[in-house]
Order: structure tokens, then sequence, then C-alpha cells
């Protein structure tokens, strides 16, 4: 096969053969009905667009990316003057922008993500860093100043986002994952968990957060924490706080949020434990604590959001949501409804990137004139910190509206009613800003055109009145009473918000609405009446304190209201109760003579007041109950965080004459919980007839192996023998025993090799890996043994990487390869492990008595001999072949008609994707790849495969361990305690280290997915496996 061109200029063919230029990339995008889309700009007026935003006068402020990640890679920059904050502009009103202006450009400027033009201001927020600054008339910068300072995530997508103009004045803003120490203009410090706290600080926030604060960076206040990455918020005219935010890549749990003020998001777990650590789902929404998701947006890469409130667009776009999703390259309209306490949405695409799979959008703003403006990153992927576009000089803006609507910029009047009318309900937040200003200015003399505002028909125009009318002389009171009477319950949470915006006693201010007849609205006051220095840590029940007696009348009011089924009220519920469970508890016992009912039950499960274990313990193990009280108080049990509640939990499971299918759920909840909250029952004397019961019941032995798997105690292997040994069993339980019972306990070698050969398949292989890990003397006859046997598939490759790694199974393995005597269907395999032997990412730990012990050294000069001579000898004996030419996806298209059930095939083989990378089912050791064909085009797909080590997911960078002993271990740390550190090595492969085995350790930049993979495919072969990938969405 002809051989093309080295890698490095196949990613330079993809950049010229796999782009369209703009004008046919506009051609092929797909628009929701009556809709136009046209360029506005493109190439090389902009480069890799991360933000833009539409001031006033209709022209679009883009921040540029292309020094994205260089940094942080140690390589050099593209372009060495910086990146430039630009602005476009149309001066003749024909659709495209024919005039370009560097606002600003130097090389502190890298990779900003949020920008907004307010007035004379310009916000740009850039970690560690958010930015303003001053400009005059005409766009000359007067000064330059940092706000606020003290964000994480330089150079990285997960820093401080884009400021966002609030209906009530203020700024709202976001931040991602990666920490932040903050202090705002006003002296007040807020910090993420994990930074340095000093003497007397306040407990950390957890990851990604929302934050509020005035114009000046002073009154810095966090709304919600514990996101992961979220991009930019969007705030309606009501005040209502929406955001999405980004999953671990490859588990398709991207989110629309409403923001719930206090709320806790769920991407850590309790104690600040990943979702991996703590066994729990990937947003936590199991737990109580967790406020609940508006939409799951599935795979994607979620970035900007706009809310939109104008009236171009077709009237059913008019206050929803719009949202940038590069990932699944559209633009998608989010139509929310009420859902209970809360919202859920439907999505639509409103433009989609159609044929071109380059196209990604990465923001969208409002214009003056009600049109859209989306900006379109442009590159073969998004993600993993990488871009395809090798140069970075793509990018492209597009102007979205009906059909037939040219674009024009009102003109802006702040000196006449009439003008500030237009202005004031003006669709662009640049626009409105200014309005806002104008009329705050005026102070009581604005009550008058305020309210007309205020008894208009448009609600938009009408909510916006109200947040500045509420705090003016004695017409603000009487506005905000009116807005709670409002027959419309967003009036009556908008004269609630206004009420506390201008300092009202809210408890006398809700009175009125506590049995009103909108959960909404009762959600919004239990809310207002939560103590927000009680929102640390996330999850716990903290210290407790006696509230007023009006605060617990009015609690107690709303929480009869509960209907037991709705989790949004039900959340907002908790969270007014932080720091006053006990007492909240005790008032509904007294209400109810002790005895509560189902909804209220639910509710003490979201409320874990400490108060109530002993009637938990009572109720769970009473007959006169009914099964689904009891298995509700189990739950609740379950959930708390003292250590009593664990050794309850363990009584009963050791002790309860209980129905099994109950001591089956509580030991599922314990289980649970000794990877979370009750991390210290590890070493607690019940634990092991814990385990015996766990073991014994059917219902609860894979959680029993789990446990065991990771406890990694020797006391367990007899149990896990006996399971794995059980024909009663399932074979994939029986497999997970072998895989947990694979310890460092040779006197079951005999028992292993036994179970090897015979039984279910899955059996078998488990049971080869479980031979490897013990690593005995000797062992090769006995794998080639296998190896040539008739043995199925799965297990024959077990045992051939068995093989290969000890440097005698290493020669064993070519002595069949010159003999003849290697199956040809192992033989793909065999090459693999021989020419990079010595290469393997995290295999077992060699015995002593093995010849040469394989050590994770790679290439260089530091290889032993012996494995250089197995590397020599197998390229003379199982040479690898001549590397194939791999051309762009474009070219493979034209030359190869790829079939999806063959790439299927070569997906599912024994050395194929699924040995590390599942299709919507348990992850083994990459990402779940069952959506990666919405979220990557097959160019993208393709420079991933070819080059695993250029954009490594955060979650997936490996750690190089080096052993006292002198070995070396790459893999994922999984897990890591003050007494052990787990490291998963391979698929369904988990080492355990004591922290004392640890001479070193260091992140690696190499990919736990290996190069080459493509090596033994024919072209044809790889157009099929990209036609598979293509079709996973």
């Amino acid at each position: 096969m002809k051989r093309l061109v080295p890698c490095c200029f196949l990613l330079l063919v993809s950049v010229v053969e796999g782009q369209q230029a703009p004008e046919q990339t506009v051609a092929g995008l797909d628009l929701a009905p009556g809709l136009e889309v046209t360029r506005f700009a493109s190439e090389p007026a902009l480069s890799n667009p991360t933000n833009i935003t539409v001031d006033e006068r209709g022209r679009v402020w883009v921040l540029e990316a292309v020094n994205y990640r260089r940094a942080s890679r140690k390589q050099p920059d593209l372009r060495p003057e910086g990146d430039r904050i630009v602005i476009l502009e149309d001066t003749d009103h024909d659709g495209q922008a024919d005039k370009v202006r560097t606002f600003d450009q130097s090389p502190e400027i890298r990779a900003p993500l949020g920008i907004a033009v307010l007035g004379d201001k310009v916000y740009v927020s850039q970690s560690p860093d958010l930015i303003v600054y001053t400009k005059d008339a005409d766009d000359n910068i007067v000064k330059k100043e940092v706000l606020l300072t003290g964000w994480g995530g330089v150079d990285h997508d997960h820093g401080v986002h884009a400021v966002v103009f609030g209906p009530d004045g203020k700024l709202y803003f976001n931040q991602g994952n990666t920490g932040f120490d903050i202090t705002d203009r006003s002296g007040k410090r807020i910090r993420s968990k994990g930074e340095d706290a000093g003497e007397g600080a306040e407990p950390g926030y957890y990851e990604g957060v929302a934050l509020r604060m005035n114009t000046d960076g002073t009154e810095l206040e966090v709304l919600g924490q514990n996101f992961r990455n979220p991009y930019e918020l969007a705030v309606d005219s009501f005040g209502n706080v929406f955001q999405t935010d980004n999953d671990d890549d490859g588990n398709a749990w991207t989110r629309l949020l409403y923001n719930m003020e206090g709320g806790n998001y769920g991407f850590r777990g309790p104690l600040n434990r990943t979702w991996r650590e703590d066994r729990g789902s990937h947003w936590h929404l199991e737990l109580p604590g967790v406020v609940p998701l508006v939409l799951r947006t599935g795979a994607g890469s979620p970035c900007g959001l706009a809310v939109y409130e104008g009236r171009v667009l077709p009237e059913k776009y008019r206050g929803q949501l719009l949202h940038a999703e590069a990932g699944q390259r559209i633009i998608a309209l989010y139509s929310l409804s009420d859902d209970g306490a809360g919202y859920s949405a439907v999505s639509e695409d409103v433009m989609n990137g159609g044929e071109d799979t380059w196209a990604r959008p990465s923001d969208v703003a409002v214009a003056p004139d009600g049109s859209l403006f989306v900006a379109d990153w442009y590159d073969p992927g998004v993600g993993g910190h990488q871009m395809g576009d090798a140069k970075g000089t793509q990018g492209r803006i597009y102007r979205l509206a009906p059909a037939g609507s040219p674009p024009h910029v009102p003109e802006i009047d702040l000196a006449s009613a009439s003008g500030l009318t237009a202005a004031f309900g003006s669709p662009n937040q640049s626009v409105q800003y200014l309005a806002h200003r104008a009329i705050v200015a005026q102070g009581e003399r604005a009550v008058p055109l305020l309210q007309t505002f205020w008894r208009r028909d448009d609600p938009i125009l009408k909510a916006r009145a109200l947040w500045i009318l509420g705090g003016l002389g004695d017409a603000g009171p009487r506005a905000i009473q009116e807005a709670l009477r409002d027959p419309d319950p967003r009036f009556r949470i908008l004269g609630l918000r206004v009420a506390q915006l201008h300092g009202a006693d809210m408890l006398r201010v809700s009175q009125p609405l506590l049995g009103d007849g909108s959960p909404l609205v009762r959600r919004e006051i239990a809310v207002m009446l939560q103590d927000r220095t009680r929102m640390l840590p996330p999850y716990l029940v903290g210290e407790q304190v006696q509230p007023s007696q009006p605060w617990l009348d009015a609690v107690t009011e709303l929480v009869e209201q509960y209907d037991g089924e709705d989790r949004w009220y039900l959340e907002a519920l908790a969270i007014a109760a932080r720091g006053r469970e006990d007492a909240l508890y005790g008032r509904l016992k007294s209400d109810h003579g002790g005895k509560l009912g189902p909804p209220l039950n639910r509710l003490v499960w979201a409320l874990r007041p400490r108060a109530a274990l002993p009637d938990l313990v009572e109720a769970i193990d009473a007959p006169s109950r009914s099964m689904e009280e009891r298995e509700l108080a189990l739950d609740t049990l379950g959930a708390m965080q003292w250590p009593e509640a664990a050794r309850a939990m363990e009584s009963f499971i050791t002790g309860s004459s209980s129905p099994a299918a109950l001591v089956e759920r509580a030991f599922g909840l314990y289980s649970h919980q000794l990877f979370s909250l009750w991390m210290e029952a590890r070493t607690s004397p019940a634990l092991p007839a814990v385990m015996r019961k766990g073991f014994a019941l059917p219902g609860a032995q894979s959680a029993a192996v789990s446990v065991g798997d990771q406890l990694k105690d020797p006391q367990y292997v007899p149990e896990l023998l006996a399971l794995a040994k059980s024909a009663a069993a399932i074979p994939e339980a029986r497999a997970a025993a072998l895989e947990s019972a694979a310890m460092d306990e040779p006197r079951y070698l005999n028992d292993f090799q036994a179970l090897a050969e015979r039984g279910p398949t899955p059996v078998r292989a488990a049971a080869v890996r479980a031979v490897a890990n013990l690593a005995p003397p000797n062992i090769e006859p006995w794998a080639q043994k296998l190896v040539l046997s008739d043995a199925p598939n799965e297990v024959r490759t077990s045992a051939l990487r068995l093989l290969a790694e000890s440097a005698a199974g290493l020669t064993a393995i070519l002595d069949m390869a010159e003999e003849g005597t290697l199956p040809p269907e192992l033989r793909t395999l065999a090459r693999n492990v021989t020419n990079h032997a010595g290469e393997q990412r995290g295999g077992r730990r060699e015995s002593s008595q093995s010849p040469v012990a394989l050590r994770q050294t790679g290439r260089g000069d530091d290889v032993e001999p012996a494995i250089l001579a197995i590397r020599e000898r197998a390229a003379k004996v199982l040479p690898m072949p001549a590397a194939t030419q791999i051309p762009t996806s474009f070219q493979l298209d034209l030359s190869y008609r790829g079939v999806v059930a063959d790439g299927r095939k070569w997906f599912e083989a024994d050395a194929g994707c699924a040995a590390c990378h599942s299709l919507g089912g348990k992850n083994a050791l990459g990402p779940d790849l069952s959506a990666i064909g919405a979220k990557y085009g097959k160019q993208a797909m393709l420079d991933h495969i070819v080059n695993p080590n250029d954009a490594i997911g955060p979650e997936y960078i490996t750690t190089m361990f080096t052993l006292k002993s002198g070995d070396q271990l790459l893999g994922l740390v999984v897990d890591e305690a003050p007494d052990r550190i787990v490291v998963q090595t391979g698929a369904g492969q988990q080492r355990r280290l004591a922290p004392s085995d640890v001479a070193s350790r260091q992140r690696s930049q190499v990919s736990s997915m290996p190069e080459g993979l493509l090596d033994n495919l024919s072209l044809q072969q790889i157009a099929d496996l990209l036609e598979f990938l293509s079709t996973l969405k």
C-alpha cells in the first residue's frame, strides 16, 4: 500500500480538504423553517472565535483564541503578537462586515472566554483575571484594569466565563472547575475547595460556580456550586438564571440547568469525591441535596447561551433560550415550560452544521434589531483542549434572521420618553444597559415613565421596569404589592425578588403567598428563607441552630404543601432548612402526632435530620410498617453522614430477620457509602460479617464483589472464589468475582487455572487474567497451551496477553510464529505485543523470577537489552505491515464506501476499540463512545485515533508511578485515600498501591490510548470503522 506523507502533513491536508469555503458552508446549513442565514464575516477578518457580543451600534465584538492551549502544551505561539479583541462593523448596511478594527492585542491576551460591552466599559473574562476596559467614543482604550483576579483555568476551557448584565443592574457570570480564590472590591473573599484556606477561612465551594456582583466588582456572591464547566449564563427579565454544563467527556450527560440560589448541582459527591470514586451517577442526582436538571442534552460541548426577548424571530422564540452547541454543531432552541416548582425544556435545532463537519457554533448573541449573530469556531473537532485547524486561521460569523429581514441598527435616543421606551425594551443587552443606566440616573423623576412601562401589556418591558420602580419612593412598594397580587405567577415571583433586592423583610412580605397555588412561587419563598451562610459544605447536615418562630411557622406551611413527588420543591425546602433540620423535624412530628405520612417521610430523606435517626432505625425493622415506608426509612438512614447511622445499618444487615429484598437494599446502600460518607466503616469490626451476608444474598452479590474488589482484602478471597465457582451464579457475576479475587495470593493459583480451562467464556477469560495478576514463575507453558487450544478467542487472547508480560512469554510467541503454530486470528495481537515489547501501558507486576522484568520504559536508551533483542526478532518474524498511508476522511469518502456493519466488527474485535471503550455501558478505560458521531466529524475522529496524545481529556490523564521496587506503573488514578491508591491500568484491570510503595509520581502527557491503532487495517477497513463511528449519535 502506497505511503503518502508523515502525520504532520496529514493534518495539513485535512485543513485544506476537509474545510469548505464560507459561502459553501452557509449554503449547506440546515435552518428552522422561515429563517435565513448569511455570512457576516469570515477568515481572514477573524479566527477561532470563543465568544462574541453585539454592541448598541450593531457591531460584533469577537474574542479570538489563535494561541489556544499553546502555552500549556509548551508550544510556540501561532501568533507571537498575541490574541485579539476584534470589532467587526457593517458600515454600508449590506449585511457583511466591511470594517475590521483591533480593539486590543498583546501576548497577555490568550484565549479569553467572555466579553460584554456595557457603555464605555468592556468586560473581558480571561483567567486568572476578569478585566475591565474603559474606552472613549472612538473605541480608544482609556484604561485597562483587573477588576477581580484569582480565577483558575489559565489558557483552559474551564476558566472564568462571560459576564452578563441582569435586569437588577448586576453582573452575572460563572467559573469552571479549575479553582478560584477571589477577594472582591469590597474585601469579601470566596474560594473553591482545595485552595489554601488560611487561618479562620470558611470552607471552599465545590467545583464550578455561578456568581453575581455589582458592576464595580463589589458584593460578589455565589448563587450555585458544584458544576463542571458552565460556559455562559443567561438571565431573563424576570431574573431567572439558566446555564448549561459540560460533562466528563464521553458520558452523554451535558445538561441545561436552572440556577436555584444556594443550590448544589452534584458534579462532585459528598466529601468532594468524584462520581467515579464514590460510585455515584454522573451528577449524583440520586442523592438528597442535588438540584435536578432542566434537560439532559446528551453528548456535546455546550458553549454560549442567550435568552431571546426580541420580536423579530417568530413568537415561539420569545422568552426562550438559544444555545450554541459546538459538539453537536447546532444552535438549539430550548422551549421552557413549568414543571412543578421547576422547569423542563424541549430542544429543537434552529441551525445545524449540515454537511460541513467543521461548522462549530461557539456563541450566539442578539443584535439590536432582534436578529442573531452566531460565532463559528470552525474546526473538525471541539473539546479535549485541541484544535484540528493547525494554524488557527479559521473562523466565521453568521447572521440569522427571518427570511426577508434586512439588517438595520435602531437609533438610540435616551433623551426622550419614546426613545427610552424603545431602548429599555431592546433585546440587546448593550442597548438595554444604556437605557437602564439612564433611567436609574433620573431617580424618582423616572417614576411616571416606569409606571407607564409597568402598566403595559408587554411582560418583558413590565418586568424590567419593576426592578427599578420597586426601589423608588412610595411608588415602589405599591408596585411590588401589585406584583405580589398579579394572576401571573411570574410576576408574583418577580415581586418577591424585587422586594428582596431592595431590602424588605422577606418573612413579612412572603406571608400572604405561603399558600400560593403555584409551586414555583412557594419554591421562591423557600429559597429566600435560607441561611446563605450554610451553603458549605454541600451534602452535609451542619451544626444546628434554633430558628425563630415566624421562620418555623412559614417553612412548616410550605412543607405541608409538598406532594411527595416534586423534586424541585423538595430541594428548595431542603435549602431553606439548612442548619435548622432538627427543629423542623421536631415541629412536624409534633404537628402530626409522631407519625408522618409518605410525602413528609420523603422530606425527611431530603433533610436527613440527626434527630430522626432513632425513628428510622425503629421503622426499618418494624413488620407493621408498609414495605414502601421501610424502604424509604432505609434510604434515609443510608444517606446520613454520621457513624451511628453506619453502625445501625451494619446491625440491620447482620441481625435482621426482615425480608431478603430489604436486607439486599440495605447492603447496596452500605456498600455505596463505604466509598462516600462512611469510609471509616472500612475498618469497622462488623465489616467482615456484613460482607459475608452480602456474598450470601443473590441480590447483593454484585455489590459485595465490587466492594471486595476495591478493598483488596485477602480475607474475602474465599467468598469471592466460592462465588466464582458457583454454577448457580450468572457468568458475569462469576467473572467479576474472579477479577476481584485476583490478589497476590499464590495459594489460589490452582483454582484460577482450573477455572480457566473449562466453563463459561467470561469466567475462563477472567481466570486467565487472575493467573496473570499472580505473575507465577514458569507459567508460560501453561499459557502457551491455552493459546494453542480450541478455547474461545476471548480466552486465548487473554492467554496471549499473559505471555506478553514476560520476556519468556514473548519469546514463546515468536517461537510459535516461526514454527507456524500461532493461530492466525491472534497474529495481529501477537505482532503488536512483540514489536512493542516493554511498552505495555500499566502491565502486571513482574515476578522477581521472570527472566526480564518488563518495565514502562518505552523507547530509548534505557530499554533493557533482552527487550531490544525481542523487538529486533519480532521485526523479522512478525514484521509490522508497512504503515498504512492514512489519507483524510475526505479522500477516504471519495475512494471507499464505508460499511457500517463491517466497521462495527472492527470496533468489537478482540484488539479493537471495544477493548477500552463502551457504547453506553460501563466504561472500562477510555471514554464512552455511544454519541461520538454527534460530537466529531470523521476527520476529527481520524485525527484523534492517529494522534491520541494531541488531546487528552482532563479525566483521562494518566499518572506514571515509580515504585520503590524499581518497577513503573502507568494508569488512571480512580481512587485515592490515605491508605491506598487504586490505579486503572487497562480494561477491567486495576492495581492497588500502598502510598508507602511509591517512590515518585508524575502526570503523563502520553495517552492511555496507544498509537498505531490503524497500522493493521486497510483503507477500506478504516473507512468502515469511521462510517460506524459516525452513526453513534
